[in-house]
């Protein structure tokens, strides 16, 4: 068989497959499996006049400055820290992601595990699983007249915000750089500084994305400023919090839990001392994995990709670095 104009390299080809293999139909070549190293991603990569990745593969600028024929990167979901952006920009490469797909599913989550760890429920589920029944250590802590506490205010955040007004939230607050000085858009919300954010809130979530100046944002200092019966929620980027300092917070009993969804390290190593505390709540990087968000991510992702091989115009909504694509109609 004659091979076709182009060819897509995707390492970890997120399911449903099917829809993208439609996408790319007759005019692209398909390469999949994840590369053991950077040499090889670099072997397997300079062939491809695409490339469609995860957060597991990294683009440095190596990589990228060793494929000639690369036309393109496309990201699942909307995080690019593993993308050299200033490399790719610089080469004139544009990069498209999926922002905003699975902002609501993400919020969900984020709220399932407030309760799962307040209340106590993947605990209480081992114990009943091993024979127990109810016992004093799984009362747990109610969402009605807390105070949240919000750090970052993007989609998500705004979401989870609209979520929790019908948990009869005391108080909201919010910490962000960008739109401190704005007046709130929703009620009981308010603008303030994250040492204040922390020593107030009884529940802390994360939804900031991951840079140079948020990497370690939540660390030891930050966490002691948290009261002894808060909890930190992260379904945002593992980086953002210190993960040895948090460990070190969980044993001491210094905040009474954390629920994650994130790592710094993924997958989290089997022998992590995260996964031998019982005052923790652990996802694998489930936020936003649902049917529905997942077909869309999947299919505007590879659509976005063809489009872009094929001369048609992609949504700028898409592309992260505006300044190398010039949309074509």
């Amino acid at each position: 068989m004659p091979r076709k104009k182009w060819l897509v390299y995707i390492p970890e080809i997120l399911p449903p497959i099917e829809p993208q293999m439609e996408i790319f139909g007759k005019i692209a070549d398909v390469e999949t499996g994840i590369s053991k190293d950077e040499a090889d991603l670099i072997t397997r990569a300079s062939k491809a006049d695409a490339v469609l990745i995860t957060l597991t593969t990294r683009m440095t600028r190596e990589v990228i400055e060793s494929c000639p024929k690369l036309k393109i990167i496309g990201k699942y979901g909307v995080g690019t820290e593993n993308i050299d952006l200033e490399a790719a920009t610089e080469l004139g490469i544009p990069v498209v992601n999926v922002p905003a797909m699975n902002s609501n599913a993400v919020a969900e989550l984020t709220i399932g595990l407030i309760l799962a760890v307040m209340r106590r429920i993947p605990k209480g589920e081992k114990h009943i699983a091993g024979g127990g029944w109810r016992d004093e250590s799984f009362i747990g802590d109610e969402l009605m007249g807390s105070r949240v506490g919000v750090i970052g205010y993007g989609e998500i955040a705004k979401r989870v915000i609209r979520k929790l007004q019908g948990f009869e939230i005391r108080e909201i607050f919010v910490f962000t750089e960008s739109k401190g000085h704005e007046k709130p858009e929703f009620r009981n919300v308010t603008f303030t500084d994250l040492p204040n954010l922390l020593r107030e809130s009884d529940i802390v979530t994360l939804h900031k994305s991951l840079t140079p100046k948020s990497r370690g944002l939540i660390g030891g200092e930050e966490l002691g400023l948290m009261k002894k019966t808060a909890y930190l929620i992260n379904t945002s980027r593992g980086s953002l919090v210190d993960e040895l300092g948090l460990v070190k917070a969980l044993r001491e009993r210094r905040i009474a839990g954390a629920a994650l969804d994130v790592y710094e390290k993924e997958p989290l190593p089997p022998n992590h001392p995260l996964l031998s505390l019982d005052n923790v709540v652990l996802t694998p990087h489930i936020g936003g994995s649902t049917h529905r968000t997942r077909l869309q991510m999947v299919t505007i992702a590879a659509g976005n990709v063809a489009d872009f091989l094929r001369g048609k115009r992609i949504n700028p909504q898409y592309i992260v670095n505006r300044e190398v694509h010039k949309p074509r109609e």
